[in-house]
């Protein structure tokens, strides 16, 4: 079957009696492979049920940024074969919820047949919910603990976060699973790129994902489900008119056709080198023509 996703607005919308279903819950930000393993756990200990996965359209605290938006979100878990994606929409109501509260008006209304969860999965307000208050009140809790990496780090979406700001784009896939991605829509630049012979598409990202160190990139840029190579930039643009905010733009090789106010996702593979201002646009073109041809054989190789 597919995915059926569910956005939750109040807790009538709840689908009740799944038989024999298996609940994992998380906010599952990056659905990185630490996700993917507890999301696979819980696949082959629901055999005989459907597997489902309660989660949230935004973050229950402040933090400084995202890994996905909710359509990538959706992507990924559809990617994991999930039967059933239940999307709580957090209004302030929801995130003034007691942790008991929770437990009794929502995660009961679903009548799981097994639990799972993370280790530092946190629930209600405050975040006074845990492991082992679902231990007391469900009878089949599963809580699978981290993944590490072949250093014994712990996989985690704030290591992947660190990793992205640091411009190490190739150890971050590593962590997710696949290539960063950041989706948005394209919007009007500056134009300064057709003066010097490279058109580039300016994306305003749909969320606030964590932004890559500046600097210029390996990329692919899918547009209506086709993937093109690209070069991307980010950063403030020093050398035609420095800007004060961070920006995206991506140069899409053999391509020029007109994408303003279409949705687009770049998936970064690698940094190639950092932004720098360069003397002169004569200096800009032949770096940006070196790029390119960079980025052709990165992916000629890599393929």
């Amino acid at each position: 079957m597919c995915m059926e996703v569910i956005f939750l607005k109040d807790f009538k919308d709840i689908v009740k009696n799944i038989n024999g279903l298996g609940l994992v819950l998380g906010f599952f930000d990056g659905v990185h492979i630490g996700h993917a393993q507890l999301i696979q756990y819980a696949k082959e200990n629901t055999k005989k049920g459907s597997l489902g996965v309660l989660t949230f359209d935004k973050p229950l605290k402040s933090i400084e940024g995202l890994l996905m938006d909710v359509d990538d979100k959706i992507e990924a878990m559809e990617d994991l074969h999930v039967d059933y994606l239940f999307i709580i929409e957090c209004d302030d109501n929801f995130k003034q919820m007691s942790y008991v509260k929770f437990v009794d008006n929502v995660l009961k209304v679903f009548n799981p047949a097994k639990i799972f969860c993370g280790p530092d999965f946190r629930f209600g307000y405050e975040a006074k919910g845990d492991v082992h208050y679902l231990k007391e009140r469900f009878n089949e809790v599963y809580v699978l603990n981290y993944v590490n990496d072949h250093n014994e780090n712990k996989v985690s979406s704030s290591r992947i976060k660190e990793l992205i700001k640091e411009g190490n784009i190739k150890e971050a896939n590593r962590y997710l699973g696949r290539p960063y991605k950041i989706s948005g829509g394209i919007v009007h630049g500056l134009k300064n790129g057709e003066i010097i012979g490279f058109k580039t598409a300016n994306l305003l990202p749909s969320a606030n994902y964590v932004l890559p160190s500046n600097g210029v990139y390996f990329t692919k840029t899918e547009i209506n489900g086709v993937k093109y190579l690209s070069v991307t930039n980010v950063g403030l643009h020093p050398t035609i008119q420095k800007l004060s905010n961070r920006i995206i733009e991506t140069h899409l090789i053999d391509y020029d056709e007109n994408i303003y106010g279409e949705r687009i996702s770049i998936y970064f593979y690698e940094k190639e080198r950092d932004e720098v201002k360069f003397e002169n646009l004569d200096e800009l073109k032949e770096r940006i023509t070196q790029d390119v041809q960079n980025c052709e054989n990165f992916f000629k190789y890599k393929n």
